[in-house]
């Protein structure tokens, strides 16, 4: 199956809501990333039917608590390495078995969550736990974070908070995005960024 390629001006982006996940229509979590990516003509629909997510340009798993299905996973692998883009975000210390379920998929692409916590005492934003990193050279806040392995680093400091391998990007946190952090240093930027499939 093949997937056609994304047109910049208007992307269509699936979070999921079948699994348990943090919900874009949170107005408390992630009121200010709907509304900017409104701004940039990037479209938001929470889809709650797994079968409907294929419809869309970028498919994002926010904080996954449900356990992926076998058949899931092989509908999310098939549609990854077909040319679909897809984000799967976790949290540091596998908090409520996320990383383990998110690894569930990652792992057929060469990727991995690690079952611990990036913790960063001297380039912070005056938390240990809101460590800076660096996403194409600009600085980024990576609260809460898992250390990402294999693939390619899309974010590094202390340790690799992201990675990607063909279309999949997996993040150990799931919350640089939320109202608190996503107007720290360049954090809207690369949201906005993830949200267009350019990982």
């Amino acid at each position: 199956m093949k997937v056609e390629k994304v047109d910049k001006a208007r992307i269509r982006v699936a979070w999921d809501s079948s699994h348990g996940e943090f919900l874009i229509n949170d107005y408390y979590y992630f009121s200010k990333l709907k509304r900017y990516a409104e701004k940039e003509g990037i479209v938001i629909d929470q889809v709650d039917d797994f079968d409907r997510l294929w419809d869309y340009d970028v498919v994002v798993f926010n904080y996954p608590e449900i356990e992926f299905s076998r058949e899931e996973v092989e509908r999310i692998v098939e549609m990854g390495k077909s040319g679909k883009k897809i984000v799967l975000l976790a949290y540091y210390s596998n908090v409520d078995g996320v990383s383990e379920n998110v690894n569930r998929v990652a792992e057929n692409f060469g990727l991995r969550l690690e079952n611990s916590v990036i913790v960063d005492e001297e380039n912070n934003t005056g938390d240990p736990m809101f460590p800076i990193a660096i996403w194409r050279g600009k600085e980024v806040v990576m609260p809460c974070s898992a250390p990402a392995r294999g693939g390619e680093a899309i974010v590094k400091g202390k340790d690799v908070f992201a990675v990607k391998s063909e279309n999949v990007a997996v993040f150990g946190t799931c919350v640089f995005w939320d109202n608190y952090s996503i107007d720290l240093k360049a954090n809207r930027e690369l949201a906005l960024s993830i949200l267009r499939g350019d990982f």
